[in-house]
């Protein structure tokens, strides 16, 4: 699917408050020039927050295609005058993915349904043409519409007495389903997005929840602890909690104003 690039920065604020109106008024016009052009990419999509706790300020997400296309995103904004007052705080490079445990299965119903079985002549065919029917949009989405953004990088134990990639894989699928179904209870309240990052960083997926409530990502984090590919399993890095905002709402955003939804 995309490449992925979650990007944060904290404001240099004693710097930037110390530049007088009529600078910060020319530094944010131009970044808000560039932050209008990432939003409209000929092939991919970007969206932007503004994060709370000291973990930063600004978070930048874009989705492409290729990772030039991701660098010269990356690049942009260093080129800009307002990356002098920026600091960078945390990053995480990952590609979208799916799960192939369930896929298969809907992918498979589907044809049950259909009345192509298992077995029969052309099957196989069938079953992969719908799995890329299936896949394609979830591989290759548009940034979700929620309001609030929760992003989270985790693992999966490779520990001496608990491993995952140890598991026969029909014991890490039946796992993932049962997960699975705990995650589909929260259908219309939250969008998820999995990207894997395997031998791009240091975890091996990150998480991008999107939701227009934010305690939705508590509930739903919470409950899964609870599950076993969770409790047992799984590994979590740092959470980052943001607020959407649109690239001409910059100016309001430094300035610490923040439109209520």
């Amino acid at each position: 699917g995309w490449y992925a690039l979650h990007d944060f920065y904290a404001v240099d604020w004693p710097r930037w408050n110390a530049l007088g109106v009529a600078d910060q008024e020319a530094i944010l016009l131009e970044a808000t020039t560039l932050l209008e052009t990432q939003a409209h990419p000929p092939d991919g999509h970007s969206a932007c927050w503004t994060l709370l706790t000291q973990k930063g300020d600004l978070a930048f997400l874009h989705w492409r295609r290729r990772l030039e296309a991701l660098r010269t995103e990356e690049t942009a904004l260093s080129r800009t005058r307002l990356r002098a007052y920026l600091r960078p705080t945390y990053s995480y490079l990952s590609v979208i993915e799916l799960g192939t445990y369930e896929l298969a299965g809907h992918a498979a119903a589907m044809l049950e349904r259909k009345g192509v079985r298992a077995g029969s002549p052309g099957y196989d065919d069938a079953l992969k043409g719908e799995l890329e029917r299936l896949a394609r949009p979830r591989l290759f989405p548009e940034v979700p519409p929620g309001r609030y953004v929760c992003f989270y990088p985790m693992s999966k134990r490779r520990g001496e007495q608990v491993n995952w990639f140890d598991l026969p894989a029909e014991q890490r699928a039946e796992l993932m389903r049962g997960h699975g179904a705990i995650g589909r209870k929260y259908a219309g309240q939250v969008v998820q997005v999995i990207s894997g990052s395997v031998g791009l960083d240091d975890w091996e997926w990150g998480v991008t929840l999107f939701a227009d409530d934010p305690l939705v990502f508590k509930k739903l984090v919470y409950e899964m602890r609870f599950d076993p590919a969770s409790s047992r399993y799984a590994l979590f890095g740092p959470f980052y909690v943001g607020i959407r905002f649109a690239p001409g709402a910059l100016g309001d955003v430094m300035r610490g104003a923040v439109a209520p939804g």
